[in-house]
């Protein structure tokens, strides 16, 4: 992370002076990279807030307790570990007659009551899944749109993707007097304006580049690229 980005990430964050808001603000009105970086990470932040938080089951809790729970060795286990497991023993004649008396009772009763065979049973691979994807689809770009309006009582935007109708994009107020609308674009360019209160149309004093309406203003432009 560069400083640029740390800038921004501390403006996104509300860790800045008023002196240090105004000085960013003046960065990103000359600075069109700059812009872009500040509007996708604030777009990175809302997205990231409305992600639903995953709660594991209780059905899913038990399984995983019951397969980490300690494995209680069998009776073949323990009779290995009773004659291999290391010890220091004082053997005379008549102990070491006993221990091989001790050994022999012992197989010979695994060799009554032991499995005749082993069955091997073969376990069916579970179904591999795959997913998807359908390349045909256009992308879908989020642009974010920013207007510093402090006595405006209503902001909306109106342009190429709402057929010009300021009515169907409003504008949300933050701290500041900072008005903010998150729109889902897909590439390409586009004309637009701001409408102050209902009746006062501006152009975006952020906007990278500028053209002629026809009627003596001049409207933003938006380019939309993946």
């Amino acid at each position: 992370m560069n400083d640029q980005d740390l800038f921004v990430q501390r403006f996104l964050d509300g860790e800045l002076t008023p002196e240090e808001r105004a000085e960013f603000l003046q960065a990103v009105d000359a600075d069109p990279g700059l812009r872009r970086r500040w509007l996708n990470l604030e777009l990175v932040t809302a997205e990231a807030a409305r992600l639903p938080r995953i709660v594991p089951s209780a059905a899913f809790l038990s399984r995983v307790k019951a397969q980490t729970a300690p494995v209680t060795p069998g009776l073949w286990n323990r009779l290995c570990a009773l004659f291999t497991m290391p010890r220091t023993l004082e053997w005379n004649l008549a102990g070491a007659m006993a221990a091989a008396c001790l050994v022999l009772v012992a197989v010979a009763g695994l060799i009554q009551f032991g499995p005749e065979r082993i069955v091997e049973v073969p376990v069916a691979a579970p179904p591999v899944q795959t997913a998807s994807f359908n390349s045909t689809l256009e992308p879908t770009v989020f642009v974010r749109l920013v207007l510093l309006q402090p006595d405006a009582r209503s902001v909306s935007v109106a342009g190429d993707f709402n057929g010009w109708n300021p009515a169907k994009t409003k504008l949300e107020r933050t701290d500041g007097g900072m008005w903010t609308v998150t729109l889902p674009l897909k590439p390409g360019r586009y004309e637009y304006m701001f409408v102050i209160d209902g009746k006062q149309w501006i152009a975006d004093p952020l906007a990278a580049e500028g053209t002629g309406d026809g009627f003596g203003s001049q409207n933003a432009v938006l380019d939309v690229e993946i």
